[in-house]
C-alpha cells in the first residue's frame, strides 16, 4: 500500500490541521452531505469558526483508469493548482492525496477552505441577483470569467465541465468593490493539442452559455465573447465558432 498526504503549511500546526492530519482522519470526519455521485461526496464542516470541504473519492474512473494515469483526485488538485499559477482564482487548497494498494488507487481526498459568503453562478441565476442581472454588476463578473477562461486556453487547456455551478461567485464586502470569481471542480480539466484544441475551446464556451442564452440577453452574451477575445471586431473564425457554440445544445437538452 503506498498513501501521499499532503496538508498545507498554513494549518499545519492549528486543530484543523491535527483534523486533516490523515487521509485517515479525513475519512473519518462527520459533516453535511452536499452531492454524491458513484465515484465521490462532498461534504461541508465547521471547526473553529473556518468552513472547509471535502470531496472524497472511492473510484478513479472506468477499467484501466483503476491502474493507469492520475486518478480524479490527483488531476482535480493539480488542475487547481495550475489554475493559482496561472492567475485564476481558486478556494485554497488545506489538504489532498490519495491511497493506492499494488497501483491500483484505493481511496483519495481533496480538502478545500470555505469562500465567505460564495454563492455558485447557477445559484445566483436561479435567485435573480443584482451581481448577475444588473449590468454595473454583471460586467465586472463577467469580465472575471472571461478573463480566466481565456488564459487557461492560452495554456491549451480546456475545464471539460465549465458550467455555471463550477464557478464560485463572493460577493463585495464594501459597496466600492467587486464580485470575486474563483474556479474550482475540475477533475476532467486536461491540456490538448491541435486539432482538438479548438474543440474544446468551443465545449467550454458552451457550457458557459448554456444558462446564459437563458437568463441574458444576446447582447450580453456577444460583450462576454468580446471580453474573451480581446477583440472588438469578431474575425470570420469567431463567427464560426460562435455557430458551432449556438448549435451546440441542440437535440442534447
Amino acid at each position: 500500500m503506498t498513501a501521499n498526504w499532503q496538508v498545507a503549511d498554513a494549518i499545519r500546526d492549528s486543530a484543523l490541521g491535527e483534523a486533516l492530519a490523515s487521509l485517515d482522519s479525513c475519512f473519518a470526519l462527520k459533516g453535511k452531505r452536499l452531492t454524491q455521485d458513484p465515484k465521490s461526496v462532498v461534504t461541508r464542516h465547521e471547526l473553529d469558526g473556518k468552513t472547509f470541504y471535502v470531496k472524497r473519492y472511492t473510484k478513479s474512473g472506468k477499467y484501466l483508469r483503476k491502474y493507469l494515469g492520475r486518478s480524479r483526485v490527483r488531476a482535480e488538485w493539480e488542475n487547481l493548482q495550475l489554475f493559482r499559477q496561472w492567475g485564476i482564482a481558486t478556494p485554497a487548497i488545506l489538504a489532498c492525496g490519495e491511497e493506492k494498494v499494488c497501483g491500483r488507487f484505493v481511496r483519495g481526498a481533496l480538502v478545500t477552505a470555505g469562500l465567505d459568503g460564495a454563492c455558485d453562478l447557477e445559484q445566483l441565476a436561479r435567485q435573480h441577483s443584482p451581481l448577475l442581472f444588473e449590468r454595473e454588476h454583471f460586467r465586472p463578473l463577467a469580465r472575471q470569467v472571461a478573463d480566466f477562461t481565456r488564459r487557461m486556453h492560452q495554456h491549451r487547456f480546456a475545464h471539460n465541465d465549465l458550467d455555471w455551478r463550477n464557478i464560485l461567485v463572493v460577493p463585495p464586502m464594501v459597496e466600492q468593490q467587486q464580485a470575486a470569481v474563483y474556479f474550482f471542480d475540475c477533475p476532467g480539466g486536461r491540456f490538448w493539442l491541435w486539432p482538438f484544441l479548438e474543440y474544446r475551446v468551443m465545449k467550454d464556451l458552451a457550457h458557459l452559455d448554456k444558462l446564459a442564452r437563458e437568463f441574458l440577453p444576446l447582447r450580453w452574451r456577444l460583450w462576454f465573447y468580446h471580453q474573451y477575445t480581446g477583440r472588438r471586431q469578431l474575425t470570420a473564425a469567431d463567427k464560426r465558432r460562435l455557430r458551432r457554440i449556438a448549435r451546440y445544445y441542440e437535440g442534447r437538452d
